[in-house]
């Protein structure tokens, strides 16, 4: 979840301590995460002691000036959670105790801040490891501290239920605990209830709920990890005398398999696959460390979840391929949230993964030549591109094509395609006559250029001492490096281009997508031109770009043009700790997160009050081409996490891993410029619509105005509305 700019520190500290209770599910569900904490006070003693050392480890983690950030996740504080579920259901109440779950809290919390510090960078969490390591130092410690008296309550708990509540709350307590339920799903509740030390169907029914309300996916990996369990379990005979521990199943088996299936991996087939491939490592993790640990008269509780866990991702992050099961780049704490956004992402946002590069030329060419083309693209060669200037006849020159100035491509401009800067640069070889090649040079007169670590662009052939760059030189996009030629392998006037991971002329292609180019009418986002295409680089609109560039700092008011008294929504642009760009609605709290590229602006997620107008922008300009492109609409997809059909989502987040049929949908359609070249006043059209089943459902149509550069209005129909929305945008100063 992302930062809002108020926040005090009461607000921070009972966010924090809420969601210590989710995280231990890997969830940020404040729902799930209230209910949690009234269900671990079914064991009364237990409940506060969780609370208490939760409060202790927030509190802590403040004053120590540790990451706001992370500490309102509860990140630094659910493993002193469960350190004080755990005290508070093996120990008495006492000076002692007391004492003893104060320090076990402050150690769950340097232990969490020192492991995350190492794993981290490593791309491993700590998971409950703090907990075990507090909980194995206290166990021995406790032995010695005589003032600290083991929890016999369970002996006298019905007596003291009878002192609090008489007879009819003893009653109830006999209704509860006499549930008849068949020994599967009695198994698998109470197995979820260990998961907070607690051992009651009841309260794994209500966890049960909660964590379908959460989330359908980590419920069904919870469900095929148990079943996955049971099944091995009776196969090796583990569980053939009946002797069930349901704190191994719940904290264990469950927990790993939602952690490995759809936390940190994307849901998939493949995920619940791996998921249950976790079973039976941490069947021989619960046997073999149960059995070491016991010597030394320590509780295993998680560990084979942690190492089982840490296990799965590590190998996965040493991969060179990671097509099938995919580790989650964001966490968003919800295996539909992941998902969606990472396909959704992978679609549309490509730019976060590329480098941006443009079309090294101004004007329409031709790619003559284009990827494991002939004759010249082969081997490691073969990811490369030829470009030509062609006339409406489809020739590249003009009379007979005699003499290179014959041919409409010599001597054009040939610009740099990103920044970057000048590695190497060949200019002295003359250039061919027309029809014969050099080959001795092969590559003729060339610029390469570094744009990061590991990449390079490379332009060839070009016109001897057209070149005014020199090795050192640092250029910036559309730059001159040269004029187009005919040195090297060239028979005729053309441009190699291509992208390479060495710095050196002759270098292996690289396979890469240019970021946006239009062929034809059509706009191609990270794509690879084909052999035929005619491609030119994306016209950029500067009333566009100035509308959408919103620095950090902005502020917008936006008001009701209908009903003038009622109060403004301030909106302003941010910037979080992992420098991510958003608008924050001071008056709902809602934030909207987006990215400006060169020639987009792209909205990425949106948290909060989903009735503040905020959400209506971000449904409105999801993304806009900062391009005057009149005519075609375009398309683009939403996440599903866009779906509000309380039946419709929950079947679709089921089958998410494994199938879509809903598919929210936007488009965008220019129109309403004045002056199509020196615009002052621009419209822009978006739709957003739900797709399921061959049924379409209009969510919302606006209108957006833009005037001299600057969101002016908003006009919204949404379909339960008789009459639009009509909103005034004013820029602050």
């Amino acid at each position: 979840m992302p930062s809002t700019p108020a926040n005090t520190p009461l607000r921070l500290l009972a966010l924090a301590v809420l969601r210590s209770y989710s995280l231990i599910f890997f969830s940020q569900h404040r729902g799930f995460a209230a209910l949690l904490l009234l269900l671990s006070f079914a064991n009364p003693g237990a409940g506060a002691a969780g609370l208490t050392a939760a409060l202790l480890a927030a509190g802590g983690a403040w004053l120590l000036g540790f990451d706001r950030e992370v500490l309102k996740t509860g990140a630094y504080s659910f493993n002193a959670l469960l350190v004080g579920l755990a005290l508070g259901t093996f120990y008495e109440p006492g000076w002692a105790y007391g004492l003893v779950l104060l320090v076990g809290a402050l150690l769950a919390l340097l232990l969490t801040v020192a492991l995350g510090g190492w794993l981290g960078p490593r791309g491993l969490p700590p998971l409950s490891v703090p907990f075990l390591g507090v909980i194995w130092l206290l166990t021995p410690a406790a032995e010695q501290f005589h003032a600290l008296a083991l929890n016999e309550r369970g002996i006298y708990w019905l007596n003291e239920m009878y002192a609090v509540g008489g007879e009819p709350l003893l009653q109830l307590i006999h209704w509860l605990n006499g549930w008849q339920l068949p020994l599967m799903p009695d198994t698998y509740l109470r197995a979820l209830s260990s998961v907070f030390f607690q051992d009651s169907p009841l309260v794994g029914l209500l966890m049960a709920l909660g964590l379908l309300w959460h989330s359908r996916i980590a419920f069904s990996l919870s469900v095929v990890a148990f079943l996955g369990a049971y099944a091995f379990g009776m196969a090796t005979g583990v569980y053939q005398d009946g002797a069930i521990n349901h704190y191994i199943l719940g904290a264990n088996y469950i927990m790993a398999a939602v952690a490995v299936g759809g936390v940190f991996v994307i849901p998939s087939a493949a995920s619940y696959l791996w998921a249950l491939l976790s079973v039976p490592v941490t069947a021989v993790l619960v046997a073999g460390l149960g059995s070491l640990l016991a010597r030394l008269g320590l509780p295993a509780f998680s560990l084979p979840f942690c190492l089982t866990s840490q296990l799965f991702l590590y190998v996965l992050l040493l991969r060179v391929d990671s097509r099938w099961l995919p580790l989650t780049p964001i966490q968003r704490y919800s295996p539909e949230r992941n998902l969606y956004a990472f396909t959704n992402d992978r679609e549309r946002l490509q730019s976060q993964l590329y480098v941006h590069l443009s079309l090294p030329f101004l004007g329409e060419w031709q790619v003559t030549q284009g990827y494991d083309g002939a004759p010249t693209h082969q081997g490691e060669w073969a990811q490369a591109l030829d470009f030509m200037l062609l006339d409406a006849e489809g020739r590249s020159y003009r009379g007979a094509g005699q003499n290179l100035a014959d041919f409409y491509c010599y001597n054009k401009p040939v610009l740099a395609p990103a920044d970057g800067t000048v590695v190497e640069v060949v200019s002295h070889i003359d250039d061919n006559p027309v029809g014969q090649v050099n080959t001795r040079q092969n590559w003729g007169n060339t610029v390469v250029l570094q744009h990061a670590p590991g990449l390079y662009s490379k332009v060839s052939h070009l016109r001897p001492h057209s070149s005014p760059v020199k090795p050192g030189d640092l250029v910036r996009r559309g730059e001159l490096l040269g004029a187009c030629g005919n040195s090297g392998r060239s028979p005729e006037p053309h441009l190699h281009f291509q992208v390479q991971a060495t710095p050196y002329i002759g270098s292996r292609t690289l396979a890469y997508p240019l970021a946006y180019y239009l062929s034809g009418p059509a706009v191609r986002t990270f794509q690879v031109p084909a052999e035929g295409e005619s491609v030119q680089n994306l016209p950029l609109n500067p009333l566009l770009r100035l509308a959408f560039e919103l620095p950090p700092g902005y502020r917008l008011d936006v008001c009701d043009a209908d009903n003038p008294a009622a109060p403004p929504q301030r909106w302003e642009v941010f910037t979080d700790a992992y420098n991510k760009t958003y608008l924050y609605c001071h008056r709902t709290g809602a934030v909207a997160y987006f990215e400006r590229s060169l020639a987009a602006f792209s909205f990425t997620a949106f948290y909060g009050d989903e009735s503040s107008w905020l959400y209506l922008f971000y449904r409105a300009a999801y993304r806009v081409l900062l391009s005057y492109l009149p005519g075609p609409e375009l398309p683009d997809t939403f996440p599903l996490t866009l779906l509000r059909s309380p039946v419709l989502k929950w079947a679709q987040d089921f089958a998410a891993p494994f199938v879509r049929f809903v598919h929210p949908t936007f488009a965008l359609r220019y129109h309403g410029a004045d002056d199509p070249y020196h615009p002052r006043r621009l419209q822009l059209s978006s739709r957003a619509e739900l797709r399921y089943f061959g049924r379409t459902r209009v969510l919302q149509t606006t209108d957006i105005e833009l005037v001299h550069g600057a969101l002016a209005g908003l006009r919204v129909q949404l379909p339960h509305q008789s009459s639009p929305l009509r909103l005034v945008c004013q820029p602050v100063a």
